[in-house]
């Protein structure tokens, strides 16, 4: 038999109705990167004195699923994925943090080498619980995301009855040079820009586990705490932002747009934020102006930390 191949690896999701619930009759979508998901049971042991000390017996006291997925932004490939992120719904095209309980359904499947038994392994209740987006100059625009799952299912070797799956449409990534439009720092005009990495981050947001069950009750909201950082060369403009970053401030928005296809664009509005730090890097032939921005809760326009908007044209 010819060894499987990592390569031979089908991922693909559904978005559930009922949080931890595979649809009956599921339409799977593939992943262009692998959702690379664990079920790790928590293993109780018993060491008795009738066996010295040594282990005599054990149990699972639970199944912990978690994993992670990361690649090359593509225009609308992770949408569902970025609702239970966000834990919001698109809505006319806009996605915005909230505490609304979206999950998705994550199925790997591997053949036992080439024209082998496929085996399937089935993920329920996964959602994304953190992550990154990386705008890096000459680079892909990159993303990686922290998954964690309410539950999951004994591996098969049968797909579901009536399930279904299609590839994705879009297959271009996007890059960091004409793909990213104007970045914007309301009330600051910007210098040449190197690089801007987005941190989604949470605090609390962690596993429910329950009783007489190894799936969880679900997973804690958190406190949504995203975190930018830009590095920006140091030119004409850059004293605004080295003050400001060092005082008190007006809060300002900040607006990444993502994509150069009139109709497949992304933006990203972050609609409060304030300076967190502005340091210097001299370290390197380039010198380097480091901002660290806290986005804030905007309960005046927007009602939200952050708002993604898609199809713009």
């Amino acid at each position: 038999m010819t060894g499987s191949a990592s390569s031979q690896l089908r991922s693909a999701y559904v978005a559930e109705t009922t949080a931890g619930t595979i649809p009956a009759t599921p339409g799977f979508t593939t992943l262009a990167d692998a959702a690379l998901i664990t079920a790790t049971p928590e293993i109780i042991e018993q060491r008795t004195l009738p066996a010295l000390g040594a282990r005599s017996g054990q149990a699972v006291g639970g199944i912990t699923v978690s994993g992670t997925m990361g690649g090359k932004l593509v225009y609308g490939n992770l949408d569902p994925i970025l609702e239970t992120l966000l834990q919001g719904a698109w809505a006319t095209n806009v996605l915005k943090d909230g505490k609304t309980v979206k999950t998705v359904a994550i199925e790997n499947t591997i053949p036992a080498g080439v024209g082998g038994t496929s085996t399937m392994m089935r993920y329920r209740g996964v959602q994304a619980v953190g992550g990154s987006l990386v705008l890096a100059s000459r680079e892909e625009i990159g993303y990686s995301l922290d998954l964690r799952g309410m539950g999951s299912d004994a591996a098969a070797t049968t797909a579901i009855t009536g399930a279904s799956y299609s590839d994705p449409t879009n297959v271009t990534p996007l890059a960091s040079g004409v793909d990213v439009g104007t970045v914007v720092f309301n009330g600051y005009t910007l210098d040449c820009m190197a690089r801007a990495e987005i941190q989604f981050a949470f605090e609390g947001r962690e596993d429910q586990p329950k009783l007489a069950s190894n799936d969880l009750c679900g997973i804690a909201r958190g406190a949504f705490l995203p975190v930018i950082t830009a590095r920006i060369y140091v030119e004409s403009n850059f004293l605004a932002i080295y003050n400001a970053a060092r005082a008190n401030h007006t809060a300002f928005s900040v607006t990444f747009p993502l994509g150069s296809v009139s109709g497949s664009k992304y933006t990203l509005e972050f609609p409060q934020c304030a300076f967190a730090s502005g340091n210097l890097d001299f370290s390197g032939a380039n010198a380097i102006q480091e901002v660290v921005i806290n986005p804030q809760y905007d309960a005046t326009t927007e009602d939200c930390v952050v708002k993604i908007t898609r199809a713009v044209a």
